[in-house]
């Protein structure tokens, strides 16, 4: 018995993979252009105190868990990759295509990024050691930052990027399209 039962592009096929790399590079080129443009942890107001551009990094994985671990977050994050695409190749019906292809770019969106210290004002370079007093930071560029009702865990909603937005999109998405195949059994 093969463990997968169709091919590769049977399951991922050509358009599938260009709509990742372009949610890729989208989020990509949004976080160089805050790189460039925003200082750490110095909000610039969009829509007054609700919607803020707040340049942060991330050195965790999901919710910054594991923060101050960037490698180990680098590993976790490869792992759930792997585990994303093999579990889609393995159940090619489960969930709609596009939620798939929204969680897979915010995963090779952030994947990539942990791979780049971030120089404020000037772009990124490959590698893993940062130096803040000389602008110089590691992790996953985090920067949309809404307003939150203070009841609730935080007092604002954990800064955030494209990656994270398509990976819950996608999520979503994925869960509801999942229901309704589920319900139609």
């Amino acid at each position: 018995m093969k463990f997968f039962e169709k091919k590769f592009l049977e399951v991922y096929p050509p358009i599938f993979i260009v709509s990742v790399i372009l949610g890729t590079i989208i989020d990509l080129v949004t976080k160089y252009v805050a790189i460039l443009y925003l200082r750490p942890h110095s909000p610039v107001e969009v829509l007054g105190n609700f919607f803020r551009l707040t340049l942060t990094f991330n050195t965790g994985f999901v919710m910054g868990f594991f923060q101050g671990y960037p490698r180990t977050s680098l590993a976790m994050t490869a792992i759930a990759i792997l585990v994303l695409i093999a579990y889609r190749w393995k159940n090619p019906d489960l969930g709609h295509p596009v939620g798939w292809a929204l969680v897979m770019s915010g995963a090779f969106g952030n994947f990539i990024d942990k791979f780049f210290v971030k120089i404020i004002g000037v772009g990124a370079e490959f590698g893993f050691i940062e130096n803040q007093f000389l602008g110089r930071f590691i992790g996953v560029v985090d920067f949309l930052d809404f307003d939150w009702p203070n009841w609730l865990l935080y007092e604002r909603w954990p800064a955030f990027n494209f990656a994270d937005s398509c990976v819950s999109v996608g999520l979503v998405l994925l869960i509801f399209t999942m229901k309704l195949e589920e319900d139609k059994k």
